[in-house]
């Protein structure tokens, strides 16, 4: 009867499923092994120089158009051909073709500071300030309400061999009208920026109004499904979430164009142009490119085929509570 029993308790512990401390020890062990295979280690190996390589390709090759592409821009500026904006952008890190409306912007007025600071960036990878960063080797302050986000961007610029020997200051802040000014100085922005970008989605109109900061060239997000004749806002809260409203709802943030502009005229800044999308703008200090780079006006909105799609959401948020913006810029 003994050996019975022994012969069942045998049985049952083989088709028993295994604990998962077992089941961690023999993952070890596996892992383990195949790490001692050579074919294995070598393969692992090509895999991340290929990957490295890539990037590094990519950074090398891009750094070469862009020295070409100021070579070039300078030639032509000198010989009095200022190109329309249309005609300069690209895409490095930026969404669309910012990085190239900045980067020619920056070749025809120079630099004072070489800084940029950028609200928000997220983790980086995809915004404006980076291609400045890594390419042109500037200073950079970047800043993002999610600290996941931010953490992530430290290990980027951290390991990036352009910025690793000195990476932009990235901290985690929300931003409030009440605190952007002591968030910005105890971060150490210094009092002369040449690129500000801005985009919350939310009180951006209400930051910008708070700052004393004065960037020479603001890029900014705006609400371009608020028709192009009206001055408007989201009334401001320090809280405020885009993320938290109906999705109905979701696309009653920031402020529109004409907003922007009567706010800018009063600070002492103009409208220079837009993205092809039709949702970034791009504004000149009043002394930077004066004879350059004339204002245009907000109309020139409407030539951008991507806003006759965003304004038919107009109907979802026009009754919402926006607050409209005087003639005078004064919030």
């Amino acid at each position: 009867m003994s050996q019975i029993s022994t012969e069942i308790e045998t049985r049952r512990r083989r088709a028993a499923p295994a604990s998962p401390a077992w089941g961690r020890q023999l993952l070890r062990a596996a892992t383990a092994r195949l790490r001692q295979v050579a074919w294995l280690r070598r393969i692992k190996r090509k895999l991340v120089q290929f990957e490295h390589g890539h990037e590094e390709a990519i950074y090398r090759n891009s750094e070469i158009a862009q020295r070409n592409l100021i070579a070039t821009w300078k030639q032509l500026q000198a010989a009095g051909v200022i190109l329309p904006l249309e005609q300069v952008g690209f895409s490095r890190f930026s969404e669309f073709e910012e990085d190239g409306l900045l980067l020619y912007l920056l070749t025809l007025a120079g630099s004072a500071s070489r800084t940029v600071v950028e609200i928000s960036s997220q983790d980086g990878r995809t915004c404006m300030a980076t291609n400045l960063l890594v390419h042109h080797r500037w200073r950079g302050f970047l800043f993002d309400g999610d600290p996941v986000f931010v953490a992530e961007g430290q290990r980027f610029f951290a390991s990036h061999p352009a910025t690793r020997a000195m990476p932009p200051v990235m901290r985690a802040e929300w931003f409030t009208r009440d605190n952007v000014n002591r968030v910005l100085a105890s971060a150490g922005v210094p009092d002369e920026v040449d690129v500000l970008s801005l985009d919350i989605d939310g009180n951006d109109l209400h930051l910008w109004n708070a700052m004393t900061l004065r960037p020479r060239i603001l890029i900014c997000e705006f609400n371009n499904a608020v028709p192009g004749e009206l001055a408007l806002t989201i009334p401001y809260r320090p809280d405020f979430n885009y993320a938290a409203l109906p999705p109905d709802q979701a696309l009653f943030r920031s402020a529109s164009l004409a907003a922007y502009v009567a706010v800018g005229r009063r600070k002492g800044y103009r409208l220079v142009g837009m993205n092809a999308l039709g949702f970034n703008a791009i504004f000149l200090r009043d002394d930077v490119l004066v004879a350059e780079m004339p204002e245009i006006p907000v109309s020139a909105l409407n030539a951008h085929p991507f806003v006759d799609v965003a304004r038919t959401h107009w109907a979802q948020i026009a009754h919402l509570p926006w607050i409209e913006v005087a003639a005078d810029g004064n919030l």
